[in-house]
């Protein structure tokens, strides 16, 4: 009888611990931000943060995952968060992800923050961008609370983590079409003097058109969004609340 007894705390005990455990899913080849599991936004929604957050990562290197669950099966939504940037390498290699994970049945939301966030990016802040998603939440505005979240982030990070090597890239581009600028100003006034066959001058802006639709067909290549990862090592802080 005792043997029984036994058998059956431990099957309880099994049973309740397969139900207190979620299986985070497999990083699929390309990661994007918005991992909606349990359905509640649009196509359009996940299209418009996705290109919001892609871009913000482009110019800052810093990584902002957003995974939506229907429930947390008994886990707890800060660990949760954490374990998942782990496991998807959330973040470049200064380890400057975020997570904000929202489980709707449970209505929970928690913020955590690689190591490389921690010092800008602090708990009494997430405590702060959790709090005024609240009330956005408790509406069922899903889109606008998880937006509000991007937002406050945003602000809070202003000026971290941006690529100097970018503006670079982008300030030698202006110098270059100036440059070209000026000299087909220079052809169009000498073709006008007869200096220069015009036959030659219309040769020269074909040649330039093609020129400049090549380059921006290569420029929309490097453009390109290879995927989030590169990162992980969570454990940088952060926050969770209930709506």
């Amino acid at each position: 009888m005792r043997k029984i007894i036994q058998l059956i705390i431990l099957i309880f005990f099994y049973t309740n611990l397969a139900k207190g455990q979620f299986n985070i899913p497999e990083s699929p080849k390309k990661i994007y931000p918005v991992q909606d599991y349990a359905g509640i936004l649009s196509k359009k929604q996940i299209k418009k943060l996705n290109q919001k957050l892609v871009s913000y990562s482009k110019i800052t290197s810093t990584e902002i995952f957003i995974p939506i669950i229907r429930d947390l099966h008994g886990e707890d939504p800060n660990f949760l968060a954490a374990q998942w940037g782990e496991k998807w390498k959330i973040g470049s290699l200064k380890n400057n992800g975020i997570v904000i994970l929202l489980s709707i049945n449970d209505r929970k939301i928690s913020i955590q923050n690689g190591y490389g966030i921690e010092p800008y990016v602090t708990d009494f802040l997430t405590t702060k961008i959790i709090e005024k998603a609240k009330p956005i939440l408790k509406n069922h505005l899903y889109y606008q609370a998880i937006d509000s979240c991007i937002q406050e982030i945003f602000r809070i990070l202003q000026n971290q983590y941006y690529h100097k090597k970018q503006k670079k890239k982008v300030f030698s581009m202006c110098n270059f079409f100036i440059c070209m600028s000026a000299f087909f100003v220079m052809l169009f006034l000498l073709s006008g003097k007869k200096i220069i066959d015009s036959s030659l001058l219309n040769t020269l802006l074909i040649t330039d058109f093609l020129f400049k639709n090549k380059n921006v067909h290569n420029h929309e290549n490097e453009d390109n969004f290879d995927g989030f990862g590169g990162g992980g090592n969570f454990g940088g802080g952060g926050s969770s609340g209930n709506w």
